[in-house]
């Protein structure tokens, strides 16, 4: 192998290359070797190949295969469980900023009002409009859609109410929890050491759901993101 990128983008870029006419599965084995070398990334790195793995329909098993493990492991590894906790900045909220925190814990306000007792996809989009400062939100605006659009397209979505009584810590359900964990990849892909509210938007759009991708263009996204995060370098 040539010499290693630095970031997860480059990354997923050099796996790509190196298995130009190999599928899904074959990426996956290749991301796994590559892994091995890096430090901080790869789990995400390994990450990234596993969800598109299982978008092209490959089982567990089959994913277990291509990592030389077990279908149990892999799942263990890679399927998140549901959690709770209050939203700090320590631990896995370390790298959030002030305004990403915000989002998260309003997400959980979401849910505590719509008397939900886990907190899902809708309730963090709901969470991510709560900071019309935020670059997710001036990213939505920007492909002439409304904050009002997407908050009820995200309020329809809603699960109904419980009838027990919810936790004080409300905890995250699978979907949510994983876009939690993509927000993370998503900044090391782009080389940022910081999660603002601009990766949780880039993160919910492979989650497969209608909330956000039915209207909205990751890449336009993404692009209008980066512009502005260069035009604030070249002021500092």
């Amino acid at each position: 192998m040539s010499e290693l990128p630095v970031r997860l983008g480059d990354l997923i870029e050099y796996v790509n290359e190196q298995s130009p006419q190999g599928g899904p599965l074959e990426r996956l084995s290749e991301a796994v070797e590559v892994s091995e070398r890096v430090g901080e990334a790869a789990d995400h790195l390994v990450g990234h190949f596993v969800d598109q793995a299982r978008r092209s329909g490959a089982s567990w098993t089959e994913i277990g295969r291509s990592m030389g493990v077990t279908k149990q492991a892999a799942q263990k590894r890679f399927v998140p469980k549901p959690g709770g906790g209050t939203v700090e900045a320590t631990g896995p909220f370390s790298r959030f900023t002030k305004r990403a925190v915000n989002t998260v814990f309003a997400s959980q306000e979401a849910a505590r009002s719509a008397g939900n007792d886990q907190i899902r996809l809708a309730h963090l989009v709901l969470g991510l409009l709560t900071e019309p400062e935020g670059l997710a939100v001036k990213a939505i605006q920007e492909q002439g859609i409304t904050v009002e659009e997407v908050r009820e397209v995200a309020v329809q979505a809603l699960p109904g109410r419980v009838e027990t009584e919810i936790p004080e810590n409300i905890p995250y359900a699978p979907d949510a929890a994983k876009v939690l964990e993509r927000s993370v990849r998503e900044a090391l892909r782009l080389g940022h050491d910081y999660i603002g509210t601009e990766h949780l938007l880039l993160a919910y759009f492979d989650d497969g759901s209608p909330l956000l991708d039915a209207n909205l263009d990751k890449d336009e996204a993404e692009e209008w993101i980066k512009s502005v995060l260069a035009q604030f370098q070249k002021e500092d």
